[in-house]
């Protein structure tokens, strides 16, 4: 009897009868073997029908329909037993089926296989107004969720505040050189290149116009007030505020914080409160640093396109700002630092088990922490101008 054989990693073995119109089916039909299954049960289909057939044995070979022995067949699943039910559609007669295996394919038979049908589009005005309408929505809760956690910080703050004993300083000191200490050298970088691009387009503009001098007063205005401390939040946004979630979500994913929960801890006052003291103490400072690099490389604009020298800069600088200018930037940088704080922390306590949830949050939490700080910064600087600061 000529057999046909198949992978030996699978469990199906086949054999096909002299006449080649007949099937015996041993071992594991389900779902590992089904592709190899179906495959082979195609070229025997094609093979059996595609044979001459001798005229004097015309008739007898419509009256034997071909066949398939499933007495050996060991192990049958659903994916299986629909596949055999289109070879039986197909003109297949089964010998050999258990009882098992017959209710099966009772279940399997007795089901509708036509496709589903295909959902009615919707309109575009309709899906435009659906978009808007969830947008508006998860805004809606983030809101909430956002508030609501600002209010857990401040009481959670406040609780510290009272207990000065109870604040863990290890944690504290760490963080402060997490968020200030090691962003020292980018936010700097980012400061000059600020500086000198701005420093750069004004001197551009203003020379036609035979104003190029007043470049050192645009540099160290925008630097004081606006491009120092925002620059500053994003970077740390996107640095700090990163990591917090990172940190928070892993931990919520190993069930940590359900133990510091179980063990009558606090997860507030153990993971948000020294992550928010150490931004809002370090945010500030970092804004300093960037208006002092911001100025330095305002400066070297100077010297390079206007040949001003470093002294002569620092006498312009003096008279174009004043104490309200860098005061403007630095009550910015608590505030800032505050909801950054919030927004990475709260991302991360929403992680529920999985390292996709930890990326997709870590995600929100960036972007919506860069957001904040953007809209923030516009409604300070129309505040300002309003109370002449």
């Amino acid at each position: 009897m000529p057999r046909i054989a198949i992978a030996a990693a699978s469990p199906l073995g086949v054999a096909l009868s002299a006449d080649n119109d007949r099937l015996a089916l041993e071992g594991a039909l389900d779902l590992r073997s089904l592709a190899e299954a179906a495959a082979l049960f195609e070229r025997w289909l094609d093979e059996s029908t595609g044979q001459p057939e001798r005229p004097h044995a015309h008739a007898h070979a419509h009256a034997r329909a071909r066949a398939l022995d499933l007495r050996r067949l060991s192990a049958l699943d659903t994916s299986g037993a629909l596949l055999l039910c289109g070879l039986r559609e197909r003109g297949v007669q089964f010998r050999g089926v258990r009882p098992e295996h017959q209710a099966l394919f009772d279940l399997v038979g007795g089901l509708a296989h036509e496709p589903l049908p295909a959902p009615r589009p919707v309109a575009r005005w309709r899906q435009l107004v659906l978009d808007l309408g969830r947008g508006a929505d998860v805004a809606w809760h983030d809101a909430r969720d956002v508030a609501s956690f600002i209010g857990r910080s401040v009481r959670a703050i406040g609780q510290a505040l009272r207990h000065p004993r109870e604040w863990r300083g290890p944690s504290l000191s760490r963080h402060v050189a997490e968020t200030g200490i090691n962003a020292l050298p980018i936010v700097a970088l980012m400061a000059v290149m600020i500086s000198v691009v701005i420093g750069y387009q004004g001197v551009a503009q203003l020379r036609p116009l035979g104003g190029e001098d007043f470049t050192i007063n645009l540099v160290a205005v925008s630097v004081l007030r606006e491009m120092g401390v925002l620059i500053t939040a994003i970077m740390v946004a996107g640095r700090s505020g990163c990591a917090f979630t990172a940190e928070i979500g892993v931990m919520k994913a190993r069930d940590e914080v359900d133990a510091l929960q179980a063990m009558g801890l606090d997860a507030m006052q153990l993971l948000v409160v020294p992550r928010l003291l150490a931004l809002v103490l370090t945010l500030p400072l970092l804004t300093f640093f960037a208006d002092l690099m911001g100025l330095a490389g305002g400066g070297l604009i100077a010297l390079v396109q206007l040949d001003v020298a470093p002294l002569q800069y620092l006498d312009r600088v003096r008279t174009a700002v004043d104490a309200g200018d860098l005061a403007a930037g630095l009550i910015k940088a608590p505030v800032f630092a505050f909801l950054i704080g919030v927004i990475g922390c709260m991302h991360g306590l929403r992680v529920h088990g999985s390292a996709e949830s930890v990326g997709r949050e870590t995600t929100r939490a960036v972007v919506k922490a860069i957001f904040v700080v953007i809209v923030l910064d516009a409604l300070f600087s129309v505040l300002f101008e309003k109370a002449g600061l």
